[in-house]
């Protein structure tokens, strides 16, 4: 019988779905992100399911019956592809599928910035019921907010038609035009140096490659305007995280919500003694919505391969 692995710690609460999905198979899951309980699961496995365990030469080894890596949303880069297609493993992904989920969690931490939610919180919950205290800190309104979109692919385009009822001037910065965007919303596309000194929020749509790594740091925050503020639901590794801190301690931006750090295996915020800085665990794509599109797809295409038939949505060499 055929195992299939979620070798994702978090994707543990899927066990019960992905059965239901694939009779038959059995199912698997990893608990944690160790060596050891990875090679004592993986020997059987013809599929790996995944989100953001690194799968390099290693982890394909200790699994030498492995087909088929199937990431379960759009992002790929934990996944050595050159190892991969050395050891005969198709690597596939799923463009798109939670594009509704991480397009608004990104409004709401773009709203949980301006609007001062972590501070007004804590301050009620410490007893202090005072207006006064928060709109001291500078309360924004996203109408008023010129948002610019690093990257304009599933999720960047559902970010600004979810941006446009509110108001907000929105620009872009991506490879080519998207007139159908700009149509409905207004968006207009300008080079990174142009979107980076007019946005006042600066929010991440890109996936991460050797190109985008770290393609936010010291001299691109710098560029931004004085009080502005960066999301980032996209990937940690497309922000210097030494960079934000600097950049927030010292006043420049006023803020950044994160729902990606760099190292996400650990489970340790980076950020945790910085109060500007607000971080979520990576929950963009985890609405019940996205998370039954996620099961279907992934399914589907674990089906596909089991009964000969090529898989879809394969990662682009």
């Amino acid at each position: 019988m055929a195992t299939v692995l979620l070798v994702d710690p978090a994707l543990g609460g899927l066990v019960d779905r992905f059965r239901d999905g694939l009779p038959g198979v059995t199912v698997d899951v990893v608990p944690d992100f160790s060596e050891s309980e990875l090679r004592e699961r993986a020997a059987d496995a013809a599929v790996f399911v995944n989100a953001r365990r690194p799968i390099a030469a290693a982890a394909l080894a200790a699994a030498p019956n492995l087909q088929l890596v199937q990431m379960i949303g759009a992002g790929y880069d934990p996944v050595d592809r050159v190892a991969a297609a050395a050891a005969g493993v198709v690597v596939a992904y799923n463009p798109g599928v939670n594009a509704t989920g991480a397009a608004e969690h990104t409004i709401a931490l773009m709203l949980a910035l301006i609007k001062q939610l972590p501070a007004s919180e804590q301050a009620t919950r410490a007893g202090r019921f005072g207006p006064g205290e928060i709109i001291a800190r500078g309360i924004d309104d996203l109408a008023d907010a010129t948002v610019g979109l690093v990257g304009m692919g599933h999720i960047g385009r559902a970010v600004a038609d979810r941006l446009a009822p509110f108001g907000a001037v929105i620009r872009y910065h991506a490879r080519r035009d998207v007139p159908e965007v700009e149509a409905r919303t207004g968006a207009r596309r300008l080079p990174l140096p142009e979107l980076l000194a007019v946005s006042t929020i600066l929010s991440l749509h890109v996936p991460l490659t050797p190109e985008t790594h770290h393609l936010i740091g010291s001299a691109e925050l710098a560029a931004m305007p004085a009080g502005s503020w960066l999301v980032n639901a996209g990937r940690g590794g497309l922000v210097d995280e030494a960079a934000l801190v600097a950049a927030v301690k010292r006043g420049h931006l006023a803020g950044a919500a994160l729902d990606v750090i760099e190292d996400e295996v650990t489970g340790t915020n980076p950020f945790a003694d910085v109060p500007g800085i607000l971080v979520t665990p990576h929950l963009g794509g985890g609405s019940r919505n996205s998370m039954s599109g996620v099961v279907e797809r992934c399914s589907a295409n674990v089906r596909r391969l089991l009964a000969g038939m090529p898989v879809v949505d394969v990662v682009p060499g």
